[in-house]
């Protein structure tokens, strides 16, 4: 689908989580130590999955490209995968 879902709650949602955000900084700027130390915490939050995004995309790059110099030949099949079902530990009930 091309065009996303948005809720109004979702959207209501967000507007109230920005709100409140801009007026912890608000607080912030004015001078407040527990404003000062929510925006840190805040901050380091985005900072810190910032970087898990970060190293994310590298690994997978670095596995992209570990998978063209490897080559078009296909990995090991899965053992799980058979062309007959899996044996039946319990006999089935049969309805009477």
């Amino acid at each position: 689908m091309l065009i996303p879902r948005f809720t109004i709650r979702g959207l209501l949602l967000l507007m109230t989580v920005s709100g409140v955000l801009s007026l912890v900084l608000a607080y912030a700027v004015r001078g407040r130590v527990w404003a000062i130390a929510a925006s840190v915490g805040v901050a380091s939050l985005l900072l810190a999955f910032l970087g898990y995004a970060f190293a994310f995309g590298v690994a997978s790059v670095v596995a992209a490209t570990a998978g063209l110099l490897r080559g078009t030949d296909a990995g090991p099949a899965t053992p799980f995968a058979t062309a007959e079902p899996p044996p039946q530990i319990l006999p089935p009930d049969q309805p009477e």
